[in-house]
């Protein structure tokens, strides 16, 4: 047998990539393994779910559990319960009590935590297992208390499970652990990479099986006590009516929960709530997780989450039934995969030709990843196609090298061109947005007909991001070699004209000077603006589309800079992104969806669904007012989103029939949610405090605390304004105009428009009381006021 011909021929190649790849699979070497883990993490990320609102997170202050005052927790955990939370569970091991020193009338000293603990009588306390292999496993018992949390039913049919076990446990002190109502372990194991993934749902210690946090926050939440759980090795758990799927160590990989800005859980944060900042009415049935954002871990949606959110996403895996598992049979899957990968590898590779073995070898590749993908997406099944990817990767590569080399013997060296690397770097610094060191690169490659092209590309591109001092650097560069080329004489006159525009009328007159020239359209971070919508006394709104996914957006402007002194300005900013970040978290039909914020240079902007239709200003003007049952419906719209506003501890401060838009479909949208906030206490470089003085309700105009009901008056103001077809308050100057909101009373609206209903009259008067203890209470009980209108004009014969 001739060897030396057998390890020249390409099929050898084939079976040793094949043979190398099988044993590290069946050693499940960590390089092999992360590429599936990859997939896993990518298809986890891109798959994420809405987040149930019944779960919340508290994060503490300080950097490490053991630093956070048990005082802080008990406090917390007292206004937690008397606020009607369901559970709460704490990530936080106090291994000591924390006593307060006795009082001239107490004879001992006080365990406040404990006393608060025992008290709520809904608090579930963490614990921490250390683990053994089989022959290391403790005798040692937990304590009675700990012992009870036990699970109790155990189906040991299954002989090939292997539940994790541990030899040592950590739990909290004994007078803290008698109050509580249970007990669940917060060991959250890695993978060799380093990132978590998956949870075990019960481990076992001293012979008995102890629940997650996570299963214990379960089965309280579903009203089942831990005794009524049966844990199935292997195979599942029954919890109630659920059948919550584990693999062999009784794991669940569990799904992950966020909206399109990759935010989550709602979350609060520990001094808020002992600040009483945040409303106690958010926490009644919630489930509540109160642990420390530090010492986070990697996980396929993000990197650093805390141990409190990975526990959040597990809960609601298994509320809703969402978690990803390993079937029995995907091992014998992937070995068949790996089998049938090899034998192509062998057999039919080396009989293509290297340009079909390539698109053969990429086609299969392709079919396996998409295949992986749909299982863990469509059926929440991980069947590790990606390794099989690698394998018919490495194999192409080894063999495609292997007839390189072949070929390359018979070519002639050729050395590699640094001008055109440094072409190619800058192109694909130009295509990532990164101009200016596309520019450098480009500057060091000697001048051409090819390079002119791509100077006068790059030059559109920073005439579009309103670069316009970059952009005539380039066009002055490219005319140093060639003056005419194309039209480069006049794009540099244009852009010195856009510079002093900018110069002069700030950001959004370079917007509107490139639009006019019609021939380079602007951006605005990722979005390509098409036209301009309409001015404010804020900014500019503007039509512009994402070309990621071709969607229309409406993007409303405001140049800082030029309405802020610049000692305002870092606070205005970051006032402009935490209100845009909070009107992003509403999601309400009636409320306009915000999709993303930025800022360009002085220029920061919101992006927000584009809205066909108009505002309600023209329907405000005496003898184009609407019949009153339409402007009641209209008005009760308005009234849902700022009830599901309030609930969610968001104030609008500027409801006005311009922030009002009735679709062409009907559909009433309310804008501008939090836009308003960004100027309050504010004032403008012309010393003016910017907003709609008409529309703000007295405690407003005099800077008092305002809360949802100040929004009640501004819309008693609108209601008021779209019967009668006039404003109730109307004067020469703001300060006579704040003196008749906060003192004068309004002209009863049935003078102005005696067909006025006395319901709806009354419903005004109640909206526009001067103290706000006067007014209607809530947004809901508006809304009730408003159908009972709605109702007497049905019954009068009203449309």
């Amino acid at each position: 047998m001739n060897y030396g011909t057998i390890w020249k021929s390409d099929w050898s190649v084939g079976v040793l990539v094949s043979l190398l790849v099988l044993v590290g699979y069946s050693s499940q070497l960590s390089p092999l393994q992360s590429v599936d883990n990859a997939l896993y993490d990518f298809t986890a990320s891109t798959n994420s779910l809405p987040a149930d609102d019944r779960i919340v997170l508290v994060n503490v202050d300080s950097k490490g559990n053991d630093q956070t005052p048990q005082s802080s927790i008990a406090a917390t955990i007292e206004k937690l319960s008397n606020a009607g939370a369901k559970l709460i569970a704490l990530d936080m091991l106090y291994s000591e009590a924390e006593l307060k020193p006795a009082t001239l009338n107490e004879t001992t000293q006080h365990d406040m935590l404990a006393e608060k603990v025992h008290q709520a009588g809904n608090v579930l306390l963490p614990l921490f297992f250390e683990f053994a292999s089989e022959e290391n496993r403790s005798n040692i018992l937990a304590p009675n208390y700990i012992r009870r949390s036990a699970i109790r039913q155990i189906n040991f049919s299954n002989s090939s499970a292997s539940p994790m076990h541990a030899f040592m446990l950590r739990h909290p002190y004994n007078t803290l652990s008698e109050g509580a109502a249970g007990f669940g372990h917060f060991n959250f194991p890695l993978n060799q990479d380093e990132t978590l993934r998956s949870l075990p749902l019960a481990v076992t210690f001293s012979g008995l099986y102890y629940p997650s946090m996570v299963l214990t926050l379960a089965a309280g939440t579903m009203n089942i006590p831990l005794s009524d759980v049966r844990l199935n090795l292997g195979t599942d758990i029954e919890l109630g009516a659920i059948n919550v799927a584990t693999d062999q160590q009784l794991r669940i990989f569990p799904a992950f929960h966020a909206d399109s800005s990759g935010n989550s859980f709602t979350r609060y944060n520990l001094s808020q709530l002992l600040a009483d900042e945040i409303p106690a009415n958010l926490f009644k049935g919630k489930i509540v997780l109160i642990g420390s954002s530090a010492n986070g871990v990697d996980t396929p949606l993000k990197a650093n989450m805390s141990r409190s959110e990975f526990a959040a996403h597990s809960l609601q895996s298994i509320l809703k039934e969402e978690s990803v598992i390993r079937p029995d049979w995907a091992l014998y899957a992937e070995l068949a995969l790996l089998l049938l990968a090899g034998l192509y590898l062998t057999l039919v590779l080396p009989r293509l030709t290297p340009l079909v073995g390539v698109i053969a070898t990429v086609a299969i590749s392709l079919i396996l990843l998409i295949t992986g993908y749909i299982f863990i997406s469509a059926f929440s099944l991980w069947i590790q196609t990606a390794i099989c990817c690698l394998l018919l990767i490495i194999g192409q590569l080894g063999i495609s090298i292997k007839q390189y080399l072949v070929i390359k013997e018979k070519q002639p060296t050729t050395a590699s061109d640094p001008n055109e690397t440094n072409k190619m770097l800058g192109l694909s610094f130009q295509s990532q947005g990164m101009l200016e060191n596309a520019y450098a690169k480009f500057l060091t490659c000697p001048m051409n007909e090819d390079l002119l092209a791509i100077l006068y590309d790059l030059g559109l591109a920073f005439e579009r991001k309103r670069q316009f001092d970059d952009a005539i650097s380039v066009y002055q560069h490219m005319a140093g070699h060639n003056s005419t080329f194309r039209d480069i004489q006049t794009r540099i006159i244009s852009a010195k004209n856009a510079r002093d525009t900018l110069s002069d009328k700030g950001s959004n007159a370079g917007i509107s000077s490139l639009l006019a020239s019609g021939d380079n359209k602007p951006t605005l971070g990722r979005y390509e603006i098409v036209s301009e919508l309409g001015k404010g006394a804020m900014g500019t709104v503007y039509l512009g589309r994402d070309p990621k996914i071709n969607r229309q957006v409406a993007i409303k402007t405001l140049a800082l800079s030029k309405e802020f002194e610049p000692d305002q300005l870092e606070e205005v900013k970051e006032r402009f992104f935490h209100e845009a970040e909070i009107a992003g978290m509403l999601n309400h039909p009636n409320i306009v969806t915000i999709f993303d914020a930025g800022d360009e240079h002085d220029l920061a902007y919101i992006a927000m669904e584009y809205l066909d239709g108009i505002d309600l200003i023209p329907y405000t003007k005496e003898g184009k007012t609407l019949p009153i049952p339409t402007t009641l419906k209209i008005i009760a719209k308005v009234a849902e989103a700022l009830q599901y506003a309030h609930n969610n501890g968001v104030i609008h401060r500027d409801i006005k029939p311009a922030n009002i838009m009735i679709l062409k479909n009907k559909a009433v949208k309310v804008t501008d949610f939090g836009i308003a906030h960004i100027t309050e206490s504010s004032k403008s470089k012309a010393g003016t405090v910017l907003g709609t003085p008409s529309y703000m309700s007295p405690e407003q105009l005099s800077g008092k605390p305002i809360d949802g009901r100040s929004d009640l008056f501004s819309l008693g103001v609108m209601l008021y304004e779209m019967v009668a077809g006039v404003r109730p308050f109307k004067a020469e100057s703001i300060s006579k105009l704040m003196f008749k909101i906060a003192k004068e009373p309004h002209v009863d609206v049935r003078k102005l428009n005696a067909d006025t209903p006395d319901c709806v009259a009354d419903l005004i008067n109640s909206l526009l009381a001067k103290k706000a203890d006067h007014r209607i209470g809530s947004a809901g009980e508006a809304l009730e006021r408003i159908q009972q209108c709605l109702q007497q004009s049905r019954s009068q014969g009203g449309r």
